[in-house]
């Protein structure tokens, strides 16, 4: 069995796709120690041609082709198909930093982790580094005690899995979906019992303005809308399985109180009418969702959520500012 699996989704990335795949091999691992799936999700542009021309001489590398199904979708493609003990996501326009699987590795195997968090990077088109996330722990037998106790990032690639954690508990991605880390993670949460952070160091993360979050598409937006109100109600019905207890209630509270921040803050930013808020709020309240009487984590969505979501009536004095 491989140690770790890298799995690399890719799609219209023809500007990064060999910087990523060269990282990969920039490591202090034997190449019959990894193996490196990327999972071409029917790009449109070179990203596959530069793909196979930058691993033609590599043994390790598989490439797998596919309908387009999004990231989660290629994402879990490479799920199934990977060998190795642990999983790592990289995106195509992310990069691993030098030298650092193999001490991955060490304290993932060593705390006999199912999922290890580390840290990394955001990193600007010029090479700026525009933040460094970073924290460490101990092992923590519980998930949801581990999440209210230690800060650290919602995405799935900062993070090892191990393989054989996620099969035993049928956690895949959602598939065409945005926000699918988020989701994902709850689940993974939910059921881990051996997890911690380190401060390690092992990734950058290319800050696009194609982003998601950033992008000025009046579909997308209103995509991301409709599947945040989607996930909230998952994470609703995920909590109703576990019996209520201190722990278990914080960790949905504050994941249910930070999804609806999110949403009504997209609201914001796309500018709204206050007609649709009210309307959205209402059809919240109705499916027992308006989750907004909890502290979040995240210190500017929670100011958002006391100064806004529990005074709806100042949103067309906020819409006015924006």
């Amino acid at each position: 069995m491989k140690k770790i699996t890298i799995i690399i989704p890719c799609y219209n990335v023809e500007r990064y796709i060999a910087k990523c795949i060269s990282s990969v091999f920039q490591q202090d691992l034997h190449e019959d120690e990894f193996e490196v799936i990327i999972v071409d999700d029917d790009s449109p542009d070179g990203s596959l041609a530069i793909a196979r021309e930058v691993t033609q001489n590599r043994k390790n590398i598989t490439i797998i082709s596919q309908e387009n199904k999004g990231l989660g979708g290629a994402r879990n493609t490479g799920v199934l198909n990977a060998t190795g003990e642990y999983l790592l996501f990289l995106d195509s326009d992310d990069w691993l930093l030098p030298n650092v699987l193999k001490n991955l590795l060490i304290i993932a195997e060593q705390d006999d982790l199912d999922i290890l968090e580390f840290s990394a990077q955001g990193i600007n088109s010029e090479g700026k580094i525009l933040y460094q996330i970073s924290n460490n722990s101990t092992v923590f037998n519980s998930g949801f005690d581990y999440y209210n106790n230690i800060r650290y990032m919602n995405s799935a690639c900062n993070k090892l899995y191990r393989r054989d954690f996620l099969r035993k508990n049928n956690i895949l991605f959602l598939e065409q979906i945005f926000i699918e880390d988020f989701e994902f993670n709850t689940r993974c949460f939910s059921s881990v019992k051996r997890i911690r952070a380190t401060d390690l160091v092992v990734a950058q993360f290319l800050q696009s303005e194609n982003s998601i979050t950033r992008n000025t598409d009046d579909s997308k937006k209103n995509k991301m809308i409709s599947d945040i109100i989607a996930v909230i109600k998952k994470t609703h019905n995920l909590s109703t399985e576990f019996p209520t207890c201190k722990q278990t209630d914080l960790f949905f509270l504050e994941r249910m109180n930070f999804l609806v921040a999110t949403l009504f803050f997209q609201l914001v930013k796309r500018r709204s009418s206050y007609e649709e808020v009210k309307a959205l709020k209402s059809q919240l309240i109705k499916e027992d969702v308006f989750y907004v009487n909890h502290q979040i984590f995240d210190v500017k969505k929670n100011i958002f959520r006391i100064l806004l979501l529990k005074n709806l009536w100042l949103y067309p004095v906020v819409r006015f500012f924006k």
